[in-house]
């Protein structure tokens, strides 16, 4: 199995997702994983961390996530919104996030963390 470097934060409140995606990313070699099921904790977390990449759900047990959204955007952290909301409906700081629909195809999901952890190496060797 092929070593993925990068940290990668998870939001997700629904327990079983939160372990398939777990099952998912550790399957494909990431082990810096960080699973947080609020907004609360995320913004704390945030506050001593920084992840490569974050994938985030928009609902979470506290309510939408848009004020994380909007920490990741300040430090041009690329996330990935994982999430059954509708794009229109969603705050527009989400929009600078790739969006994959829930339910998602693992390899889709897989892909899209992988372009984001691609320009997130980009973006620190400037």
């Amino acid at each position: 199995m092929h070593h993925q470097t990068g940290s990668i934060l998870v939001l997700e409140d629904q327990p079983l997702i939160a372990l398939d995606l777990e099952e998912l990313l550790s399957g494909a070699g990431f082990d810096n994983l960080t699973l947080l099921s609020s907004c609360a904790e995320a913004e704390s977390w945030l506050k001593s961390n920084r992840p490569d990449a974050a994938i985030l759900d928009i609902n979470l047990r506290d309510g939408e996530c848009t004020e994380v959204a909007h920490i990741l955007a300040a430090r041009s952290i690329p996330f990935i919104i994982h999430s059954g909301n509708l794009k229109a409906e969603a705050d527009s700081v989400f929009l600078r996030g790739t969006w994959i629909a829930k339910p998602a195809q693992p390899h889709a999901l897989l892909t899209a963390l992988h372009i984001s952890l691609a320009a997130s190496e980009a973006a620190r060797s400037d």
